[in-house]
Order: structure tokens, then sequence, then C-alpha cells
């Protein structure tokens, strides 16, 4: 069954084997193959997900295609973003082109003028920007370390002076 909503097509939920959106916004959808064309759904389940100038709050599936868009949360085994903006994207394979995200993790990543906060990956190709990177972290932790210290160390003179 191959399934188009449009314009006029506001749905809560949709399930068929095939569903194609075109610039409307769904709830959840669940389906074989999703493709969504200036459209926005809050939770897609899908083997393959293509979405073009979209949004998707959540995204689950085996295969990811996504070009001038943005998610919040990705999963897949494999996530193709170009020119894309994501919060958290994880995959097996992750290909990123100009695209931004918070927090990428994969197995292999391969990226080309992308940046990311923070980057976990086995295998990295390709240059990428990351806020944090491995020093940075290090750093990050030391300094959120002292800080909280400081913060213990600080309540526990208040208290023994009340005391």
């Amino acid at each position: 069954m191959d399934d188009t909503l449009g314009m006029e097509g506001l749905a809560d939920e949709h399930s068929a084997e095939t569903v194609n959106l075109r610039g409307t916004m769904v709830d959840t959808v669940e389906a074989d193959e999703v493709h969504i064309h200036q459209g926005g759904v809050n939770r897609v389940f899908a083997g393959v997900v293509e979405m073009d100038t979209g949004g998707a709050a959540t995204i689950d599936a085996e295969t990811v295609s996504l070009n001038e868009s943005v998610g919040l949360v990705v999963r897949a085994d494999v996530i193709d973003a170009n020119e894309c903006g994501t919060g958290i994207m994880a995959a097996r394979e992750l290909r990123m082109t100009n695209s931004r995200a918070g927090l990428a993790l994969a197995e292999r990543a391969d990226l080309q003028d992308s940046s990311t906060v923070v980057l976990i990956a086995r295998e990295v190709n390709g240059t990428v920007e990351t806020v944090l990177d491995t020093r940075g972290a290090i750093l990050a932790g030391l300094v959120a370390g002292v800080a909280a210290g400081l913060v213990l160390l600080a309540g526990g003179l208040i208290a023994r002076r009340r005391s």
C-alpha cells in the first residue's frame, strides 16, 4: 500500500508499506519506507527514511538520508546527512557533509566540512571540527571537578560555622 499525505492530511498516526509526506505534519509514522518533503514528523519507525527539507523529533530506521533537514534524535545503521542539523546521531556508519550535530556516535564516521560538539567514533575520515576533542574533554572534566570540589568545600565550611 502506498500512501501520500498532502497539506490537507494532518494525522496523529500513520502506518503503511510506503508513506510519502509532502508539506504536512504527522505525529507517528511506521512504514517500510518513508519519504518526507517539506513536512514534519514527531516519531518515525521505518526501514528507509528519506527526508528533504523536513524535520523530525525522533527517527529510528535502518537507513536514513537527510537533505537540508533537521532531526532531534536520529538512530540508524547508516545515516547520510547533507546540510543538516541534528541534536544526536547514532549510527554504525555516519556520513556528514556540511552538517552540524550536537552528539555524534558511530563506528565509522566520514565527515566533510561538518562540525560536532562531541564526536565519539571508532574510525573517523575527513576533516571535522569538534568543540570538545580529547584534550578539551579532559580539561572540561578537570575544571568541572575542581568547581564541584570548591562548591562542596565552601558548603562544608558554611555548615560547620552554623553548628
